[in-house]
């Protein structure tokens, strides 16, 4: 995990469906520490865009 990632990237609770794609797949390229939900992923496909390739 990155700790300084995470301090400074908080999801806001309040966050439409768009919000939460973009700072799911903003995490999956940044920090990389856990794999992005389903329901994200089920989403972008069904948006036709692919799933971000996470940081090692």
């Amino acid at each position: 995990m990155n700790k300084e990632w995470h301090d400074g990237h908080r999801l806001d609770p309040k966050a439409n469906l768009d919000q939460r794609i973009s700072w799911h797949v903003e995490h999956a390229t940044a920090c990389g520490c856990r794999d992005m939900p389903e329901s994200i992923k089920r989403e972008l496909e069904a948006r036709n865009l692919p799933l971000p390739e996470r940081r090692h």
